[in-house]
């Protein structure tokens, strides 16, 4: 049966918005826009009714619904747009993956089309370095100067999620096509090696925690102590090699040594030591405001102010954050939108946890750490990636593609 061409559209334009994804957010924007432009020839009735009872959509709309209700008692207006603005993904994702058909096929074609997209953005970002070290800047090797697509921490974070797809999906995939397979092993090396050039403390720290828990849940069937031994062994010389290769990249490691707030500088800017006294101050700030918050479009002003009122130069210059997306919406948003951000989070942890949904585990896993001390909402590049994929694996679960089973995507 022939596919129509708006159906053939609506399809099209998640699997591009997956690839566009490690590159930016230049053209997201519009992908979206376009892919809802087509989402209306595309409406069926009864689609979206089932669609209308999902309570993933729901959750997300009541965060949405909340963020505009704060924004609309906040002060500082333009802050306040920028916030619903950004948040919009909440209201639209919900509507895009839900309200319509999707075949396991598609799905699995925005799994490769990620995948791929992340590895085309790694060659260009380490093409770019290259010709720069050829220039005799070799520091564009290294952190912010060599990612800049998009923060260094976020892109880590899509890496990650790629290796775990092609670790735990690609084998039962493409079991026929052993080409694919050999592949996607340098796929992964180009993906690993990136992460490093990154120099992401959190992506080194995320990589090493969930590449380990995705290799034991590949193996598990094989597991015994001579295999846990040569394991250990493993990752310790690949940890070893790593520091030998980036000793830059594991330097930064070394601003994680400050233990007590008391013997932080409190004029300095940079941000793993700070985090410490910005965090201090977010919690008396949620003390105050625990109910109602003080506004999406206040959060950051009211931060500010404490920061000036309490000696912490480095952060109010630089106008940090909470650097932690649970206090951030606890700050702005209040006791309702901490507790519908759990659910997003935590939630979803226990639930993949005891329906063993080690793909879904590893994802939300990623998504916390990541929450622990980025305020990852409050940027285009964290909401598309969290809103598109929070729903993408709600309907994964309830496809062929949550056991990974194998069927060619095309």
């Amino acid at each position: 049966m022939e596919i129509p061409l708006k159906q053939k559209l609506f399809y099209f334009f998640p699997v591009l918005f997956c690839f566009c994804l490690p590159f930016g957010t230049i053209v997201l924007s519009t992908t979206v826009f376009l892919w809802i432009l087509v989402s209306f020839f595309n409406i069926k009735i009864s689609h979206l009714r089932a669609g209308l009872k999902n309570k993933t959509l729901w959750l997300c709309y009541s965060f949405f619904a909340f963020t505009v209700f704060s924004a609309l008692l906040s002060q500082n207006k333009t802050e306040a747009a920028f916030s619903l603005e950004v948040k919009l993904s909440f209201l639209l994702f919900p509507y895009l993956f839900f309200c319509f058909e999707w075949p396991p096929a598609i799905l699995k074609r925005c799994v490769i089309s990620f995948v791929s997209g992340c590895f085309f953005a790694c060659l260009y970002l380490i093409a770019r370095a290259l010709v720069y070290v050829a220039n005799g800047q070799p520091e564009y090797l290294f952190y912010t100067l060599f990612s800049d697509l998009i923060h260094a921490s976020y892109f880590s974070m899509y890496l990650i999620l790629a290796i775990i797809f092609v670790l735990l999906l690609y084998r039962n995939w493409f079991h026929t096509q052993k080409s694919v397979i050999y592949s996607s092993y340098f796929f992964v090396s180009i993906f690993i090696a990136t992460i490093f050039l990154c120099s992401s403390k959190l992506g080194m720290i995320s990589f090493f925690t969930c590449l380990p828990l995705a290799l034991l849940y590949k193996w598990r069937e094989h597991l015994n102590f001579k295999v846990i031994t040569v394991f250990t062994v493993g990752l310790l010389v690949i940890l070893i090699l790593m520091i030998k290769v980036f000793p830059e990249s594991f330097s930064r490691l070394n601003s994680l040594k400050i233990l007590s707030s008391q013997n932080i500088d409190k004029t300095s800017g940079e941000s793993t030591t700070v985090r410490i006294l910005i965090w201090e101050q977010s919690m008396e700030l949620i003390k105050h405001n625990w109910l109602m918050g003080t506004g999406v479009g206040d959060a950051n002003d009211e931060l500010y102010k404490r920061y000036e009122r309490n000696g912490l130069l480095g952060a109010s210059k630089h106008h940090l954050n909470a650097h932690n997306q649970f206090f951030q919406t606890f700050i702005g948003a209040g006791i309702v939108g901490f507790l519908i951000l759990l659910t997003f989070t935590v939630g979803k942890l226990v639930y993949a946890i005891r329906r063993r949904k080690i793909i879904l585990f590893l994802f939300t896993l990623l998504i916390i750490m990541n929450f622990m001390v980025e305020s990852m909402l409050q940027t285009s590049a964290g909401v598309f990636f969290f809103v598109f994929f929070l729903c993408f694996f709600r309907l994964a679960d309830e496809s062929e593609l949550a056991d990974g089973a194998a069927m060619n995507p095309y």
